[in-house]
């Protein structure tokens, strides 16, 4: 925004100027353009930056309620309703129009109609069934008619004198009822110029006049409006303007004081993303004016003056190519009905020190014209009966309802015709658009969707009257189909990033981190950038959201966010989060596989076969072999010190005590079947097996039963030979102690 005391000394020099420039009907102000980089009008911040700062959503509705409540009788939300039913329109007709079928859409009452011809009603109807929006789908009996179909009629039957008396061919709304509307109050003029008048002449043998043209489609859906003040009612056309669209810009010729001025329309970037700005192609005079400068103004058509170098214009076309246009003797023949003209004008090599913003300016009452926009987020088509707003210079903001799609015809400085493709609309009293205006924005809701590009008297041939027409150039029929502006796009504005997740919140290693982008649109993209990289890049999804992977190492995580989609860019938003790192990897490291196997197998086998083996098979063999001997060694070895008492004192106590503790079950079964041979055989073999085969390992019993014999540590093992042992001490004794029965009885 200028400096408010730069603005002062601004008046000072324009009071001081001792000159004023005729613009029009309009009159401005001159002092001499100073150096660029002193310009008042520049921003502090970079091109670089793409948001633009008044406002902070997409759909900015600041200064909007007065504006638009005065003009349509609406709601601000109400209006921004309705600006989505004339996308649904004009995207169906487009549809349509790629299957072959020819439709008239319009906009009533928050509703898109489409209405297409009796033999493509069924295929329409399955494109229509499948819109998101409310379409209401009407069927014509008749042949459908088309501006281009009317066109090419009037071309092939009308006389050639009635070229001249066209002011526009548009489709339209008559009582409700969709129809093609030939208008002929005359064409339309450009600033500067005085329009000629045109009269009524009569068609030549064999040809028809306009009217009995009319008269000739009267039973179809074909609608002529001749002027009621014949050849008086020419269109005059409005001005460009600019940084913000809306703005004015004053224009000169190669180096000269300019002469003209215009409005800009919307700031663009070209093929290579470089500043552009588009506005209309009248402007440059049919290319004889080449510099244009930023106009300062305190209210719409009320100027400060020119001051800072705005840019040089690039490609420009108005009418057929090369600004080409009819004469006004022109013959049909001289028409092309299939390839109509533009009015539209790129302004490149824009001065470094501006910013073009994504926006439009507002022009608030009492304000200055950059405090109040609204943000632009795309171009669309229009649609017949919806509300669209322009932006000028002249006359500033203003809104009114689209009357027609078609063409229109604009009177050249050359004084040929020159056919425009665009749209028609109210502007009763030329309130909407004055000259000045031209090259002005006009948008339905956030969305471009054409250029001031003139206006004119409307049926009743006289102007500033409440039927008054303006007309704008179609800027997405001149973006798609005019090779010299394929290449640009509208710039627009992206909301920044917001975060879902919660910002400085604990997030777990490898967690998602979530966000939203508002309003986005198809391809937008958000970057994830850390210490100034962009480390992450994802798209989102058709909703908005989108999401990111928190980072592996533990502790704060920040990081910038910012939306982009083309050349476009958001504004950045700063975040960040507690990155937590759950302690898993512990039990990773532990190796515990590796000591284990290796004790355990060494130890197991050698100890586990040959304690089980020796006492089980050997003790059967060997009683058979030596009875005799055993019983006199290990019986004097085990009982000895016990039998030696018995027999000699009390006989009769010793064996009672000792087989009451050891062997009182054992021994009494033992002897009844083989008291001589076990005895003898588990006391004396036993032993030598054991310390004859592994002498060595003394320890290996003790370690052995660890595994296999649950009873080794009780020293069960030895109990057989203990309880062998008890049991012949116990056979001896009975012996005798029989024996010294017997004497005694003897």
């Amino acid at each position: 925004m200028p400096n408010p005391n730069k603005k002062t000394a601004q008046r000072g020099l324009v009071a001081a100027a001792a000159t004023a420039l005729v613009v029009g009907s309009s009159f401005m102000p001159a002092v001499a353009a100073p150096e660029a980089t002193s310009s008042p009008s520049a921003p502090s911040s970079s091109s670089a930056t793409p948001s633009a700062t008044p406002s902070q959503s997409a759909v900015d509705t600041t200064g909007l309620p007065e504006a638009i409540e005065r003009d349509l009788g609406k709601t601000v939300e109400e209006y921004l309703e309705e600006s989505k039913t004339s996308e649904t329109a004009a995207a169906l007709a487009k549809q349509l129009k790629a299957k072959g079928i020819e439709s008239r859409t319009s906009v009533k009452d928050g509703k898109a109609k489409v209405e297409v011809s009796k033999k493509d009603a069924t295929e329409a109807k399955k494109i229509v069934e499948v819109s998101p929006a409310a379409v209401s789908l009407e069927i014509n009996k008749n042949n459908l008619s088309t501006v281009e179909g009317v066109y090419e009629e009037i071309v092939d039957n009308v006389d050639n004198s009635q070229l001249s008396r066209l002011t526009a061919i548009v489709n339209t709304t008559v009582k409700g009822k969709n129809v093609v509307k030939i208008i002929a109050s005359g064409p339309g003029s450009i600033e500067g110029t005085k329009r000629k008048t045109v009269t009524k002449k009569k068609a030549a043998a064999g040809e028809l006049s306009l009217e009995e043209f009319a008269e000739h489609a009267a039973a179809s859906d074909v609608v002529f409006a001749p002027s009621k003040k014949d050849g008086s009612g020419a269109a005059k056309q409005g001005a460009t303007e600019d940084i913000y669209g809306g703005m004015g810009y004053a224009i000169g010729q190669g180096g000269q004081e300019p002469g003209a001025r215009c409005s800009i329309g919307f700031n663009a970037w070209d093929s290579t993303g470089k500043d552009a700005i588009l506005s209309a192609g009248h402007c440059t005079e049919d290319g004889s004016m080449t510099d244009t400068y930023v106009i300062e103004a305190e209210a719409p058509n009320q100027f400060l003056g020119y001051f800072a170098e705005l840019g040089n214009f690039g490609f420009a076309q108005f009418g057929g190519p090369g600004n080409s246009g009819y004469p006004t003797d022109a013959t049909w023949d001289d028409v092309d009905t299939e390839n109509p003209g533009t009015d539209i004008s790129v302004i490149e090599g824009i001065n470094a020190d501006l910013n073009l913003k994504p926006a439009v300016s507002q022009w608030p009452a009492g304000g200055d014209e950059r405090d109040k926009v609204i943000n632009i987020t795309g171009a669309a088509s229009g649609a017949v009966g919806a509300n669209a707003c322009s932006s000028g210079s002249t006359t500033g903001w203003g809104c009114s309802e689209i009357t027609g799609e078609g063409i229109f015809f604009v009177q050249g400085k050359d004084g040929t015709l020159r056919d425009v493709w665009g749209y028609t609309a109210k502007n009763p009293g030329q309130r909407v658009l004055d000259q000045g205006d031209s090259g002005g924005a006009v948008l339905i809701g956030t969305k471009a969707i054409g250029i001031n590009s003139a206006n004119g008297a409307g049926t009743d041939g006289v102007e500033n009257t409440s039927d008054d027409i303006a007309m704008y150039t179609g800027l997405t029929d001149a973006l798609n189909r005019i090779s010299g502006v394929k290449g640009y796009t509208v710039k627009k504005f992206i909301n920044a990033p917001t975060l879902t997740t919660k910002n400085g919140s604990e997030v777990d290693a490898g967690d998602s981190i979530s966000g939203n982008v508002e309003g986005a649109g198809s391809g937008t993209k958000v970057d994830v950038i850390v210490d100034g990289k962009v480390v992450e890049t994802i798209t989102v999804d058709g909703n908005g959201n989108f999401k990111f992977t928190a980072p592996d190492k533990a502790g704060a995580y920040a990081f910038t966010l910012q939306a982009r989609n083309g050349f476009d860019k958001s504004a950045t938003t700063k975040g960040s989060v507690v990155v937590v790192v759950a302690p898993t990897p512990t039990p990773t490291p532990t190796p515990t596989p590796t000591p284990t196997p290796t004790p355990t197998p060494t130890p197991t086998p050698t100890p586990t076969e040959e304690p089980s083996e020796t006492p089980t098979e050997e003790p059967s063999e060997t009683p058979t072999e030596e009875p005799s001997e055993t019983p006199t060694e290990e019986p004097s070895e085990t009982p000895t010190e016990e039998p030696s008492e018995t027999p000699t004192e009390e006989p009769s106590e010793t064996p009672t005590e000792e087989p009451s503790e050891t062997p009182t079950e054992e021994p009494s079964e033992t002897p009844t079947e083989e008291p001589s041979e076990t005895p003898t055989e588990e006391p004396s073999e036993a032993p030598q097996d054991e310390t004859s085969d592994e002498p060595t390992n003394s320890a290996t019993p003790k370690e052995t039963p660890k595994n296999d014999d649950p009873l080794a540590d009780t020293g069960s093992a030895s109990a057989p030979l203990i309880a062998a042992g008890g049991a012949l001490a116990l056979v001896g004794a009975m012996f005798l102690l029989f024996r010294r029965g017997n004497r005694r009885h003897g």
